[in-house]
């Protein structure tokens, strides 16, 4: 019980002092790991086992295409052109943002590349249109976080790959489907709260302004289009993929390599990558069955999903949800489902984390919520009261997302999809 408990207070220790002192949770996790290793007794090889090589190699492929995408504005003219259809019908533009944003997601950047394009011009959108940010800026985390739960995604990519180490297969489709469901419903309320359909027809997007795709744009959209037809039609690995289609762009001279490798969220993949390597000593010294005992002692059947959600909300608040949250709770699930009984399932729990944790993006503290607070004040020039006010906001709608997730678990909205 002993090691269980200091492998327990380790990883926590790890998530606090990366949040408190501002320092990447994977740089912290991967310093620890070695300390922990030597008081649990845990060899250099387990700990070097740790290391998620395939899912690196699939994140890193999977951001380098997108990364080259988004360089030569391939994203974000594809995003203007789908918004800039709706004419005069501009109630529509926030649902076009959620669409675009969606679907870009899904298609397989998920939200990290989706969201620092479309949250920016979604706010520079509002703007110019005197809508509330937190609508437009919203609706694009929203649907980036929602795409991003897609089998050939981020989120989807990185689910999957832990719960094939945990022995289950065929849940990434189910999940996706599920989360886009509890994910369309924080979107609806987004809209109707903040008066979304009362957008003012007169105000349209400038279609003069927006160019046509050129050669180097369409052979981007070409190479999305066939990533999706291997990836989920012949099922090969969307990792691989990307980097074959990345091959060909830059042998066409249709992308700058060198500037997308600026663009690549290293600190994204070192903080997943070292969070999985402390779980894996962790879990060796017995760190994660304390914690699954400990969340399923306050749980039962009716309880077990929207508490798990609840959790993994609260924890995206203040941690990644790819790098810390889902590696840290999901490897729980099966034990607690064992342990509480009932109708609980272990996929219904995943979906619940899930869940939880992307809508929780909108909160400021977040990568999505900071990004629109960023974006607000730098086409404003915002006061400090303003950025205040607008931080607070997000901070309150984070919150009202993660309790629509909360009752949708409560009321068995996730048991629909497993």
């Amino acid at each position: 019980m002993g090691l269980q408990i200091i492998a327990l207070v380790t990883l926590t220790a790890a998530i606090v002092l990366g949040f408190v002192k501002k320092i990447n949770v994977g740089i912290v996790s991967l310093g620890l790991s070695l300390a922990l290793g030597l008081v649990g007794g845990v060899k250099a090889n387990v700990i070097f086992a740790g290391f998620p090589g395939k899912l690196f190699i699939t994140l890193l492929g999977t951001m380098f295409l997108f990364c080259l995408l988004q360089e030569n504005k391939t994203l974000e003219l594809l995003s203007k052109k789908m918004v800039v259809l709706v004419g005069k019908h501009t109630y529509l533009i926030p649902i076009l943002i959620y669409l675009s944003s969606f679907i870009l997601s899904a298609a397989g950047p998920g939200a990290i590349s989706v969201q620092s394009v479309m949250i920016i011009f979604a706010v520079s959108l509002s703007v110019q249109m005197n809508a509330s940010p937190i609508l437009m800026g919203g609706m694009a985390i929203l649907g980036a976080v929602g795409g991003t739960a897609s089998p050939i995604a981020l989120t989807g990519i990185i689910v999957t790959d832990i719960t094939a180490e945990m022995g289950y297969s065929g849940l990434a489709m189910p999940v996706f489907i599920g989360i886009s469901a509890a994910n369309l419903i924080c979107a609806l309320v987004l809209y109707i709260v903040f008066k979304g359909y009362r957008l003012k027809s007169e105000v349209t997007v400038n279609r003069a302004g927006i160019p046509k795709f050129n050669k180097q744009q369409k052979l981007g959209i070409a190479a999305i289009i066939i990533l999706i037809i291997i990836v989920v039609g012949l099922q090969y690995d969307v990792g691989l993929v990307s980097f074959a289609l990345a091959l060909i762009l830059i042998l066409c001279k249709s992308v700058n390599e060198k500037a997308a490798f600026k663009l690549i969220p290293w600190n994204v993949l070192i903080l997943i990558c070292g969070v999985n390597v402390l779980m894996a000593v962790t879990k060796d010294m017995g760190g994660i069955d304390l914690l699954s005992r400990i969340l399923a002692s306050m749980m039962n059947q009716y309880t077990a999903s929207p508490l798990i959600a609840l959790t993994a909300g609260l924890m995206s608040w203040f941690s990644s949800a790819n790098g810390v949250v889902f590696p840290t709770l999901i490897p729980t699930v099966a034990d607690i489902a064992g342990n509480v009984g009932g109708t609980v399932t272990v996929l219904e729990m995943i979906m619940a984390i899930v869940g939880g944790a992307t809508v929780a993006g909108i909160s400021p503290l977040s990568t999505g919520g900071s990004l629109i607070l960023a974006s607000y004040t730098q086409e404003t020039d915002a006061t400090d009261k303003e950025q205040q006010s607008l931080f607070a906001r997000l901070f309150g709608v984070s919150f009202a997302a993660v309790v629509i997730v909360v009752v949708f678990a409560l009321i068995g909205g996730f048991k629909l999809f497993c």
